[in-house]
């Protein structure tokens, strides 16, 4: 009969099944259970510490690059490196690598480019024009890169694809020469995207636990997503000063936080010791409710301590006298109507 959400069936702790089949798993929260709650998951660690790789950047030559080769002794053998900035003449004046990354030399015929790095092109180029020419001084270098891509997508100024060199690109870098976040963006939101998995880099969270973005050097065919803020909210329901949908913070919000912007609970009507954050996971398709206790003053510090996630819902309960008064309040006007309706009858 009483209308609104319902915790009454909640279990202490452990998991249950609602009557829609969604698994949910109740963790009370205290000093015990609060330490093992972090905003990266322990399991997660591993996966990410693997992304910030520093080994030593070498640039791989790939097809779409294009070369110049300059045999200085021999002017005539090699083509004249274009000093126009057209892409189309760069092209045309050097030597770009086939889709099955060979390039085309003069005397040698075909020579296979891709995969190797400069230091090696240099070397083996100059070995075989060695075998036709006399002291051949060989200078290759490259006038574009075009052979290696990756993407900066959503809320920056300027997305698109771009192309990696051989200087080294990590994740801020990419964000700036994509033009920077929007002031729509969330520069703490971003995901990475790399060889068909997906990485949710809480920035804030990740350079807390020492892995800085200057050092997550940036793939091939790797895709940078920056998130919305109006997709990084907290919101807030039930018993509280103000029911509404919170901006999440740039360096994050505690519960304590989320309360304190929901001008707290109502002091008439909630119970302090039921209020619940509903947490939900996207990829195991499963719910956790953190039930908190703040009777006792004495633990706020344990919803301070509480770090809160994006599209995490608070609810605070109201109490069991509040419930009742809210039946009674329908129920009056009901039965008033009733008496009226029987007393015109008579």
């Amino acid at each position: 009969m009483v209308s609104g959400l319902q915790t009454y069936n909640l279990p202490a702790q452990g998991e249950y099944k609602t009557d829609l089949g969604t698994t949910v798993n109740v963790v009370p929260l205290n000093q015990n259970t609060i330490s093992a709650i972090t905003p990266i998951k322990a399991e997660n660690i591993t996966n990410y510490a693997a992304l910030f790789n520093t080994q030593q950047h070498i640039y791989k030559l790939a097809s779409g690059d294009v070369l110049s080769i300059q045999l200085w002794n021999y002017p005539e053998i090699s083509p004249p490196v274009a000093t126009t900035t057209n892409e189309q003449s760069v092209q045309a004046y050097g030597y770009p690598i086939d889709q099955e990354g060979y390039i085309y030399l003069p005397l040698v015929g075909r020579y296979l480019a891709q995969g190797k790095n400069l230091t090696q092109v240099n070397k083996e180029v100059r070995q075989l024009f060695a075998r036709y020419l006399k002291s051949p001084d060989v200078v290759v270098r490259v006038i574009t890169y075009q052979g290696k891509r990756y993407s900066v997508q959503g809320n920056v100024q300027k997305g698109g694809q771009f192309y990696l060199n051989d200087q080294p690109v990590n994740v801020y870098a990419a964000l700036g020469l994509a033009g920077g976040v929007t002031t729509t963006g969330d520069n703490t939101s971003v995901v990475l995207v790399r060889q068909g998995q997906s990485y949710n880099l809480n920035t804030v969270a990740l350079e807390k636990a020492g892995y800085s973005l200057n050092k997550l050097l940036i793939q091939p065919d790797d895709t940078i997503y920056v998130n919305a803020k109006a997709d990084n909210k907290i919101y807030l329901m039930g018993e509280a000063g103000k029911n509404q949908a919170l901006p999440m913070r740039d360096q994050g919000m505690s519960l304590s936080d989320v309360l304190g912007e929901g001008l707290g609970i109502d002091a008439t009507a909630a119970s302090a010791s039921k209020i619940y954050v509903v947490r939900s996971d996207l990829k195991d398709k499963k719910t956790t409710i953190y039930q908190m206790n703040l009777s006792n003053i004495g633990d706020l510090a344990i919803a301070n301590q509480f770090v809160m996630q994006r599209n995490d819902v608070v609810y605070v309960d109201a109490t069991g006298l509040t419930r009742w008064q809210r039946i009674v309040n329908q129920i009056i006007p009901f039965s008033s109507t009733l008496y009226t309706i029987d007393q015109l009858g008579k």
